[in-house]
């Protein structure tokens, strides 16, 4: 029978890599894979099987903005929005347990929206992402 770990990861024992580096400035990491489904209808009212289309991903990072402005600087025509890269997230655990690994591949932000409110003691940009497949447990 399979040994099955219970163990659960928490934040701190997360890295998340971009463009060769690790990023400290990162503060919250969300990645969604979707498939379009349906169901498969023939004779009778009730559908045969479930039929499987296009997959899709996409998430968000919310990041510094002393982050969002050192990209900005290294980005083509200084515009983020037109860089193009792999983003690793790696789950790490400190009791030496299992090491997870996610990449997301060919990743591009869609947005950057700046703003801050009264009493904010530093800016938290969110920027969405789209990708074209992410690696599971590399």
């Amino acid at each position: 029978m399979a040994d099955f770990s219970s163990n659960e990861y928490s934040w701190c024992e997360m890295t998340i890599d971009w463009g060769g580096r690790i990023i400290d400035g990162i503060t919250e990491i969300e990645y969604t894979k979707k498939q379009e489904k349906g169901s498969l209808y023939g004779r009778g009212c009730d559908p045969h099987k479930i039929i499987r289309g296009n997959k899709s991903y996409e998430g968000k990072v919310s990041i510094w903005q002393s982050e969002l402005e050192a990209m900005t600087r290294d980005a083509p025509d200084k515009d983020i929005l037109k860089l193009n890269f792999s983003v690793g997230v790696s789950y790490v655990p400190h009791d030496g347990g299992q090491i997870v690994r996610d990449t997301l591949i060919s990743v591009e932000f869609t947005e950057v929206k700046k703003g801050m409110k009264q009493g904010d003691m530093n800016m938290i940009v969110e920027l969405p992402i789209i990708f074209t497949r992410v690696k599971n447990q590399q």
